[in-house]
This record gives C-alpha cells, sequence and structure tokens, in this order.
C-alpha cells in the first residue's frame, strides 16, 4: 500500500510541473528542495482531505534558522491555506559555524482552522527511493519547522487529516 502511494505521489509531483496552477486537489505531491508553496486545503470527508497547490516558486536562499518569521505574512487570516517553504538553512556567526549547523527545513505556517497530522516521505537520493519521516503535525494558525541534518532532495507530503 505504501508503495502505491509513494508511486501515486512521484507521478502526481511531476504533473506539478507541467500543469498551470491550482492543481486539482488530491492526496499528496512531492516538492523538490529549494522551493515555496502554497497549498489550499479541500474536505473529503469528517476526517480526510485533499489538496491543490496554488502557487508554487523556486527558493533557492539558504535562511537564518533563527529568523524564520519574517518570511511568511504577517496576517492571521483562516484562509484555507497552508504556506510552506523546503529549502536550507543555517546559523552562526562564523562561516564555520554556518557550515556545521547547516540544515534541511520545511517551513509552514498553517491558516486553517484544522490541526492536522500528515504523512511525510523524504527521498534522500537523487532519484532514490522515498522514505517515511516522522513530523509533530501542523496546528491551526501556527508556523511550524522541521529540521533535517542530512541533504533531502525531495519532500512528499501525502494523507492529511484533521485531529481536531
Amino acid at each position: 500500500m505504501k508503495k502505491n502511494i509513494l508511486s501515486l505521489v512521484l507521478i502526481v509531483s511531476m504533473a506539478v510541473y507541467s500543469q498551470e496552477l491550482p492543481t486539482k486537489p488530491a492526496s499528496g505531491f512531492a516538492f523538490p528542495l529549494g522551493t515555496k508553496f502554497t497549498i489550499k486545503m479541500h474536505r473529503v470527508d469528517s476526517v480526510n482531505f485533499n489538496y491543490s497547490i496554488i502557487k508554487f516558486d523556486n527558493f533557492r536562499h539558504i535562511i537564518n534558522t533563527k529568523e524564520t518569521d519574517s518570511l511568511f505574512n504577517q496576517t492571521n487570516d483562516k484562509n484555507g491555506t497552508i504556506e510552506f517553504y523546503f529549502c536550507l538553512g543555517t546559523h552562526g556567526k562564523t562561516e564555520e559555524d554556518k557550515q556545521k549547523n547547516m540544515s534541511v527545513l520545511l517551513l509552514m505556517n498553517n491558516r486553517t482552522k484544522h490541526k492536522f497530522q500528515y504523512n511525510s516521505d523524504i527521498q534522500i537520493e537523487d532519484n532514490g527511493p522515498f522514505e517515511i519521516s516522522s513530523n509533530k503535525g501542523s496546528f491551526s494558525g501556527m508556523k511550524t519547522t522541521q529540521m533535517w541534518p542530512y541533504m533531502i532532495q525531495q519532500i512528499g507530503l501525502n494523507e492529511f487529516k484533521s485531529s481536531n
């Protein structure tokens, strides 16, 4: 079952790059490192959600992991979207510190009225298999950061479920 979901995520993610936005709602997509994107949540039933991608841009900046709030629009509108940055981040005073503290980040700002649990699958090697990665979910109206101390090529986000 998991292999089928990962295959679907890969196929759908390839279609994202060639489709106009917004995409049709689906249970999941995969995103390459160095992107910022916004998804719109679509209720499937009382618990499950699909989502469509409404914005997708390259984001090649290395951000300061201690100063991420300025990346997101400061409005607190609950507009049914979640904004993401999947990028590199670091902190430190010297270049040596910054190299030592380099991480892959998934930053998100949940602008929905729902708390979500979801699956995140990561691709560590270019064209390699996706592996399950843990996450703590996403809380309504909150910014969340996930960090990995190793390189990740892509992340697949799928099976969003409301846990309110």
